[in-house]
């Protein structure tokens, strides 16, 4: 491989992983700027998608390299974010052997994750705060955590089968707001629409929507709009879940 195909290699993977991990679109794009400017590369051209990234470029030797990837579905992952982000500004400073660049990447994404049990008592505390500003009364805070680890549970064995966001968060929701309502029948929890709510906050793209509104406002107007229907879209799926259930069993209790 000649030198230029590891560098579109590097820069091609690192704006896969940053855009699968929850960077923003136009944030990427400029990295992947800097680093092939950084290595004197000429006539750059990226086109990027939050499901696809293009780049071509041409070398100091006039050789030209073309390199395209599919991204996967964004999971945000904010302390490997970070690794990339500071991976991306060593390399633009150090410009390292092409060659050593796919080592470089595959360093940086070696992180320990947390624990489930770490993850699944910060969704807890977050939740229980949650119901404690909505109001909720302690069996509501009850009633939350245990939709939360339902939920927890659910979603990453649908995201495990890479499951469109969209049916995911309709999923979810329905099953949460079906037992948020037998929560209330059963005398678990006491205000069904509180303990809904506080579900929803687990799963409401907030990440995708500061970003998609970023892209608008700094210029990238086709990415941002296209991100910003997904984010309603996938909100939307939430209200959907919500409603059937309270369509299909909201007789259960009164309201």
């Amino acid at each position: 491989m000649n030198d230029i195909e590891y560098i579109l290699d590097f820069v091609a993977n690192l704006g896969c992983k940053m855009l699968s991990v929850g960077a923003n679109l136009e944030r990427v794009e400029d990295t992947m700027y800097r680093i092939c400017h950084s290595y004197h590369l000429t006539e750059i051209s990226i086109f990027s998608l939050s499901s696809l990234i293009s780049v071509s470029a041409k070398s100091p030797t006039n050789i030209t390299g073309t390199r395209q990837i599919s991204v996967p579905p964004a999971s945000n992952h904010l302390e490997k974010l970070s690794r990339f982000n500071q991976l991306s500004r060593e390399v633009c400073q150090k410009t390292p052997a092409p060659r050593k660049l796919a080592k470089l990447l595959e360093e940086a994404e070696q992180i320990k994750d947390y624990a489930k049990a770490t993850i699944i008592i910060g969704y807890l505390i977050a939740m229980s705060s949650l119901a404690v500003l909505f109001d909720g009364s302690f069996k509501d805070i009850i009633s939350a955590d245990l939709n939360t680890l339902v939920l927890y549970w659910l979603i990453s064995f649908l995201g495990r089968r890479n499951i469109n966001h969209i049916v995911v968060n309709t999923v979810s929701m329905w099953i949460a707001g079906t037992l948020a309502i037998l929560y209330v029948r059963f005398g678990i929890g006491e205000h069904c629409f509180t303990i809904m709510i506080v579900n929803a906050m687990m799963i409401i793209p907030g990440i995708p929507l500061v970003n998609s509104v970023r892209n608008i406002l700094c210029g990238n107007e086709m990415n941002g709009i296209l991100e910003f229907l997904k984010v309603i879209l996938e909100t939307v799926a939430i209200v959907l879940g919500l409603v059937l259930s309270i369509y299909m069993f909201g007789g259960l209790i009164q309201w």
